[in-house]
């Protein structure tokens, strides 16, 4: 019991050497009864007197070797035990009175205390096996020839193969005892939980359990935070939710805020502008678990803005020490809701990783060593979250806080950026800085007002063409119609509208605007008539000339009134005068222990290389956290109306990241300025895996999974956090125990 590789009575080397040893009988003792059977007497004998009758049930008769059966041979192999008083056995006094009265075929050792059986009651089981036997042996001989004749078959052959079918019951008596044991323990399991326990309890219990084991300020945290400045009603939710039957929970982390000066980051918005960026920054590292036989769990990124708030949420992953690269963007407001779902990959663990490419070549193995450090460093998911109002206050030169009650102003500022992209320069505050907060927002929605009213008017003037156009066309028809002329008014009569006109067609000129007119006149029907019929019918070829977006040019034509320093291309995106600013990749690597600066890329090769030294069952795999093709969104197209879904997928998530970075793009005035109210999410993942089922864990492998999961906590938490073990436990208590059963990972 003391042996490493001993776990339970059903799963040690001894009992596996006898599971061997008995299907080793069990084939040997098949064969035989078969090279009976069915070779010497179905194949010779039956086969060279198909004529015989069948055998009958008296003695006289031939009888055949298939009908033999072991049943009612005793089979002294049983899977049972008996508790040990102190002293002696249960009901006796004395070892010596079970002696048997037959002769004994085991002898008897000194006494000790022990849950078998005595060698008495192993006596006794053997000689009842000795007596059956020899029944059924008598039995044989009455029915089957002597050995002494001439047959091929006689009742020596009838006995072996009696005794093959029974050296089979033997073996299989061994297997089924040891395995009913072995269910044994796992039916007492039960009976002391009260049920079974399943992966979903187990998960359950280690949220709880982690609570216990950590300090609060090590502890994991569920993953849901409130986008929200500092004493301020929140903007919005974000988290991370296990989808389950009952109800969405958000997952587990261990956390790390970045606490001191904070270095800035950037991320490109195009291939000419990145955007700089600070503010609170997170480190999470999420370890899950998985049991053989588990059905993956299904996980979603949420989230939600609150009514009359906005956000912009950017999903990514880190690029570098000081880069973010957002790969989708999307734009939240007035209650809108997008549900991300999240893909995990687990990659090989490094043990695993070093045991494939061993036999490689040198050159295979750079290869192979390469792609997985890449791997590593592109696996760690990222989440931005960008306050709008803040930026939109910064971006406008207003206060802190001014646009916390302008919520008009504020939906309108955003439709000029998104819908317009309208230069900042055009709204932002351009007055004396000692004048009040209420003036200097009086002044940023004159100038809101100012282009919200070049926009209606450049409206207006765009539906009063495109119903002229519509006019036109509509008159070219009737005057091309191929059903014939109207009927002929009176000398003088206009062609629409006047007496003797039919009462359709000057309906249909009232519908389409009353009356056509050229510089002032009416024309009328007689100067339409002799105009030259193949200019008009040159006229009704041509086409339609289209009618062109109002809105394409009104931020460049209100651009050059104000003089703004940035031009409009051709897509409504702003380009700056000024050389772009470039983003610069740092090279050198920057360790965890700095708190100003970290290299998020790095964590993953660190977190794999703590895997291969303190993970001694090879169990921890780093996991790569990638977004679902089909994202989810709720909103709703007013305050009134009810809430609505689509779903977004590759072109749908493309409108609304182009919308996101044109409005980033304003924002920050082309990379210009600096955003602040920036949250950033850093997410590692990690899975424990196990090799049988919960149960199967517990009762074949003797194994606690709790401590299991206690160790890859630990290893992880120390390196999210950069703090030995031991300053991670929540008191002496949990560090004793954590001591004796994960030794190693206070070694170093």
């Amino acid at each position: 019991r003391s042996a490493e590789t001993c776990r339970t009575p059903r799963r040690n080397d001894d009992i596996s050497s006898a599971l061997t040893f008995f299907d080793g009988v069990k084939e040997w003792s098949e064969k035989v009864k078969d090279c009976f059977v069915r070779d010497v007497e179905g194949n010779i004998i039956l086969g060279m007197s198909r004529g015989n009758e069948p055998p009958s049930a008296e003695p006289e008769a031939r009888v055949h070797l298939h009908s033999i059966t072991d049943e009612g041979v005793f089979v002294p192999v049983l899977p049972l035990f008996e508790s040990v008083e102190s002293g002696t056995e249960a009901g006796h006094s004395d070892p010596s009175d079970l002696e048997p009265k037959y002769p004994a075929l085991v002898s008897l050792p000194e006494w000790n205390k022990s849950p078998l059986l005595s060698v008495a009651d192993v006596n006794l089981f053997l000689n009842e096996e000795r007596r059956s036997l020899d029944e059924k042996v008598h039995k044989i001989n009455e029915f089957f020839p002597s050995k002494d004749g001439s047959d091929m078959i006689s009742a020596a052959e009838a006995v072996i193969v009696l005794l093959g079918l029974h050296l089979q019951s033997i073996a299989n008596h061994f297997v089924d005892g040891v395995d009913y044991i072995e269910n044994m323990l796992k039916t007492q399991l039960i009976k002391a939980i009260g049920k079974e326990v399943q992966a979903s309890d187990f998960a359950e219990y280690i949220r709880f359990h982690d609570q216990k084991l950590l300090k609060d300020e090590y502890a994991p945290k569920p993953f849901s935070y409130a986008i929200r400045r500092p004493n301020h009603y929140p903007d919005g939710v974000l988290s991370i939710e296990k989808l389950n039957s009952d109800s969405n929970e958000p997952i587990m982390s261990i956390t790390r805020k970045l606490d001191g000066e904070i270095s800035p980051m950037y991320f490109p918005i195009n291939a000419a502008t990145s955007v700089e960026f600070t503010g609170d920054r997170y480190l999470h590292a999420w370890v899950s678990h998985q049991f053989a036989g588990q059905q993956k769990d299904s996980y979603q990124l949420v989230a939600r803005a609150r009514q009359f708030s906005s956000f912009l949420l950017l999903v990514g992953k880190i690029a570098g020490p000081d880069s973010f690269e957002p790969l989708d963007a999307i734009i939240l407001q007035n209650k809108d809701e997008v549900l991300v779902p999240l893909l995990l990959n687990q990659l090989p663990s490094p043990k695993d990783f070093k045991d494939a490419i061993s036999s490689l070549s040198p050159e295979q193995q750079r290869f192979a060593k390469a792609f997985r450090q890449m791997q590593l460093e592109s696996s760690v998911f990222a989440v931005c979250c960008i306050q709008l109002k803040p930026q939109l206050e910064a971006l406008l030169g207003l206060p802190s806080d001014a646009l916390t009650k302008e919520i008009k102003l504020t939906q309108d500022l955003l439709s000029l950026f998104i819908d317009y992209q309208i230069p900042s320069d055009l709204l932002s505050f351009d007055g004396a800085g000692d004048i009040s907060l209420a003036d200097k927002v009086a002044i940023v929605k004159g100038h809101v007002k100012s282009v919200m009213s070049v926009i209606e008017e450049a409206k207006d003037k765009a539906l009063e063409a495109a119903q002229k156009e519509a006019d036109m066309a509509f008159e070219m028809g009737i005057a091309d119609s191929p059903f014939g002329a109207p009927a002929p008014a009176p000398a003088g009569g206009a062609m629409f509208g006047a007496a003797g006109a039919p009462e359709s067609s000057r309906s249909l000129a009232t519908k389409r605007g009353g009356l056509m007119k050229r510089g002032g006149q009416v024309i009328e029907r007689s100067m339409m008539s002799a105009a030259p019929r193949p200019q008009m019918a040159m006229m009704a070829a041509a086409p339609t000339p289209m009618v062109q977006d109002p809105f394409a040019d009104v931020s460049r034509e209100i651009a050059v009134e104000k003089s703004s320093g940035f031009a409009m291309d051709g897509s409504g995106s702003q380009e700056p005068f000024s050389t772009p600013k470039k983003v610069e990749s740092v090279e050198a690597s920057v360790q965890i222990a700095n708190a100003g600066v970290i290299d998020f890329t790095q964590i993953p090769k660190m977190l794999d290389s703590k895997f291969e030294d303190l993970d001694c069952d090879n169990a921890l795999c780093a996991t790569v956290i990638k977004t679902g093709d089909a994202w989810n969104k709720k909103y709703k197209k007013n305050l009134l109306t009810k809430p609505e879904r689509m779903v977004l997928r590759k072109d749908e998530k493309k409108s609304e990241r182009d919308k996101a970075f044109d409005l980033l793009d304003a924002l920050s005035r082309s990379g210009s300025l600096p955003v602040e109210c920036a949250e950033l999410h850093v997410i590692v993942a990690a899975t424990h895996n196990f090799d049988h089922s919960l149960m199967q864990t517990v009762i074949l492998d003797n194994v606690n999974p709790i401590e299991k999961m206690e160790r890859s906590t630990l290893i992880v938490a120390s390196t999210v956090h950069n703090k030995d073990p031991e300053e991670l436990l929540r008191d002496e208590v949990q560090t004793s125990r954590v001591k004796q059963f994960s030794p190693g990972l206070f070694d170093g």
